[in-house]
């Protein structure tokens, strides 16, 4: 997956295979065993393909995890 974060406000997943988990405060992506986790506020999922996922909102933290394929 890459993943481009535009200032703290969008952050463009390519490469994304899906979504874990989406909330107001957190959205979670999945690809492969790779999930990145993006924290803020105000989180909204603005475009979501088969292959990439845009996320806007205030963005204050991106953690990636690299686990089994499947994991939450």
């Amino acid at each position: 997956m890459e993943l481009r974060i535009v200032g703290n406000r969008s952050a463009v997943a390519d490469g994304c295979e899906g979504i874990v988990d989406y909330g107001e405060s957190q959205v979670v992506l999945r690809a492969g065993r790779l999930r990145v986790t993006i924290q803020g506020e105000a989180l909204q999922l603005k475009r979501l393909t088969a292959s990439a996922a845009v996320v806007e909102g205030k963005i204050l933290q991106v953690a990636y995890t690299y686990g089994e394929r499947g994991m939450a």
